[in-house]
């Protein structure tokens, strides 16, 4: 064979090889073309609640029924606690009172017990002048002549009785008359035993444990008087304050409790499960009622691995469910796995990862209540060039 077949030759094969691989390429850009959306099958997922009470009891009043949407702070259910209810008044009775008496140590006395102590200061301090100075001149006289008087009472009454007696012997006088004579002698002489004794005090004056004891409650008016002045201790303060402190903390303990005496919806939701009845008695802790959020619902897909490249966090999603066929509903990515499921043994060809897959959330409002927990649905995707992270 010639040169000039042989280049002949080369030259076919060359137009065949780039024949071939314009070929390639216009199959890839249509693959590429006929691949622009991703139409995932998923399943249609809800946030579930469940809610109970920490304090539990007696379940009291039902509001709502399977099915019901309730808006958010909706009560679901109420228990009865008396108990907490009396002593919740009981603490709210002793916080008055601690207030009250921390109002009174701050304002310290009023100014009438000042004024009441310092009388009794006075009153005291007058006291013990007195029981030192002794008795006055006129009350010794005035004893001396009780004494006095007595004394010559005395003489008369003892004068007296001797006459009766001799003449009750010469048979003058009988015998009631001479007792007569003699009781009264004998109460002149006690009674001007009395007047000489109180003529002996009053000339002595008063004895030192008066003076000592009038002394004793001068010091103690005088004390009392300088402690109301100063008012209220600080110490006293702070301890009457943490007592406040102290009530009011307790007080707040017990609204939290009661608080727990109604279940409230925490979000707008849909009741799913209402597992008590009134008249139930339920232990802290357990559920009572399980909802499903109704603004926390998602689908969830299964993106290839061939695929992962052009799905991106935050990408527009359309939705659409066999319920409402021709009707799609606006979603968005929320969550893309970082970890791989239904995984193959060996992973050697491009067509083997596709069936590697990532779980991908697909966020959905539904403000008319469309979706439903475990329906099934579709999730179409817009696909982009593959982007790096």
């Amino acid at each position: 064979m010639g040169w000039f077949a042989r280049v002949v030759i080369v030259a076919v094969l060359v137009a065949a090889l780039a024949g071939a691989a314009g070929l390639v390429w216009v199959w890839r850009s249509a693959a590429g073309r006929a691949s622009e959306r991703l139409i995932l099958p998923g399943v249609v997922e809800v946030q579930e609640v469940r809610l109970g009470s920490k304090i539990g009891g007696r379940v009291r009043t039902i509001h709502i029924l399977e099915g019901d949407l309730v808006e958010p702070g909706a009560p679901l259910v109420t228990f009865d606690v008396p108990e907490l209810e009396a002593q919740h008044a009981q603490w709210q009775a002793r916080l008055r009172s601690d207030l009250a008496a921390l109002e009174k140590a701050r304002n310290g006395p009023r100014r009438e017990e000042i004024q009441a102590a310092a009388a009794e200061l006075a009153a005291a301090a007058a006291r013990y002048t007195r029981m030192k100075r002794g008795f006055r001149e006129e009350e010794v006289r005035q004893a001396k002549n009780d004494w006095l008087s007595a004394e010559a009472d005395l003489r008369l009454a003892e004068e007296n009785f001797g006459r009766y007696d001799r003449l009750v012997q010469r048979g003058s006088a009988t015998q009631a008359q001479l007792d007569s004579a003699r009781a009264d002698f004998d109460r002149a002489r006690g009674r001007a035993a009395a007047a000489k004794a109180h003529f002996d005090m009053v000339s002595k004056g008063n004895r030192t444990e008066d003076i000592a004891e009038a002394a004793a409650q001068l010091d103690q008016a005088r004390a009392n008087l300088e402690l109301l002045k100063a008012g209220t201790r600080p110490e006293d303060i702070h301890a009457l304050e943490a007592q406040v402190g102290q009530t009011r903390a307790r007080l707040q303990e017990l609204e939290a409790n009661l608080a727990e005496a109604v279940v409230h919806a925490p979000s707008k939701a849909v009741v799913d499960i209402v597992s008590v009845r009134k008249g139930d008695l339920v232990a802290p802790g357990q559920v009572v009622v399980r909802i499903l959020k109704a603004d926390d619902l998602w689908v969830k897909v299964f993106i290839p691995e061939t695929e992962l490249g052009r799905i991106r966090l935050g990408q527009e999603v359309s939705v659409t469910v066999d319920s409402y066929p021709g009707r799609s509903f606006p979603g968005r990515v929320i969550q893309i796995a970082t970890q791989s499921e239904f995984t193959p043994r060996n992973i050697q060809t491009v067509d083997e990862r596709r069936y590697q897959v990532f779980a991908a959330k697909v966020r959905i409002d539904d403000p008319q209540g469309v979706f439903k927990s475990g329906m099934a649905a579709e999730a179409t995707f817009g696909l982009s060039v593959a982007h790096g992270p």
